[in-house]
C-alpha cells in the first residue's frame, strides 16, 4: 500500500481481500496510515481474474478511462522508484489500449515461475510485445531461456484501462465479468467493508 501512497500519482488503493482476513488488513493499512478507497471482501477465493474485474468494474464507477494497476500483496520491492518508473512506462502502453503485464529480469534458471518472451517495441519505451508465455518450464528449458536473454519472469502484476481488461474478459472468459457484475450488484456494506455478493461470487 504504501508503495501507491503518493497521492499526486495514484488514488487511494481499491483492496480486494478474502473476508477471512478483513480485520487484519483493516488493522495494516491504519497503522500506515493507507485509506483505501475500497476494502472489498471475496466470501471465498476464485483466483486473480475474479478479484481484478471487481476492481475494475469499482474503478469505472468512479472514472471512465481509469487505469489500474494489479499488485499482488507478496511481491518484495527494494527499488520503489524503478518500479514507478516502469509504472510510467505501462500507464503510457495502456493508455494507448494496450494490457500490460510487468516482468522481471530472471537472476537464475527458476522451475517455479511462469516467463514471458519479450517481442518487437511497442513504441513506448521499455515496453514491448509479448511473444509468448511459458508457463514453469522444466530445469533445462529454464536454463535455455535464461541462456537466450528475451524470457523474464512473470510479476503477476499488469497494468490496463478498467474498460479495457473488462472488455477482453467479455471475449474469452464472459463468465467472469457476468459474476463480477452480480456480485456487485448484491454487495453490501458492513463497517467500513464491502461485502461482495455470496452467490454470484461463489
Amino acid at each position: 500500500a504504501l508503495r501507491f501512497a503518493d497521492s499526486a500519482r495514484f488514488a487511494a488503493p481499491l483492496v480486494i481481500a478474502n473476508e477471512a482476513i478483513r480485520f487484519t488488513i483493516a488493522e495494516q493499512l491504519q497503522a500506515v496510515g493507507v485509506k483505501p478507497m475500497v476494502l472489498a471482501l471475496e466470501p471465498v477465493g476464485r483466483g486473480t481474474a475474479p478479484a481484478v474485474a471487481v476492481a475494475a468494474l469499482l474503478a469505472l464507477e468512479i472514472h471512465p478511462e481509469a487505469v489500474i494497476i494489479v499488485a499482488p500483496s507478496d511481491h518484495a520491492i527494494r527499488d520503489v522508484d524503478a518500479l514507478h518508473a516502469a509504472i510510467a512506462t505501462a500507464v503510457a502502453a495502456a493508455e494507448r489500449g494496450f494490457l500490460v503485464t510487468f516482468s522481471i529480469p530472471p537472476s537464475r534458471p527458476e522451475t517455479g515461475y511462469g516467463y514471458i518472451e519479450h517481442g518487437p517495441a511497442l513504441g513506448t519505451a521499455g515496453a514491448f510485445e509479448v511473444a509468448s508465455f511459458v508457463e514453469k518450464p522444466p530445469a533445462a528449458r529454464a536454463a535455455e531461456m535464461l541462456a537466450g536473454g528475451r524470457h523474464y519472469w512473470n510479476s503477476g502484476m499488469f497494468a490496463f484501462r478498467a474498460r479495457d481488461y473488462l472488455a477482453e474478459l467479455e471475449r474469452f472468459a464472459p463468465g467472469i465479468v457476468d459474476a463480477a457484475r452480480a456480485s456487485l450488484a448484491g454487495r453490501s456494506a458492513d463497517l467500513d467493508f464491502v461485502r461482495l455478493g455470496i452467490d454470484a461470487f461463489s
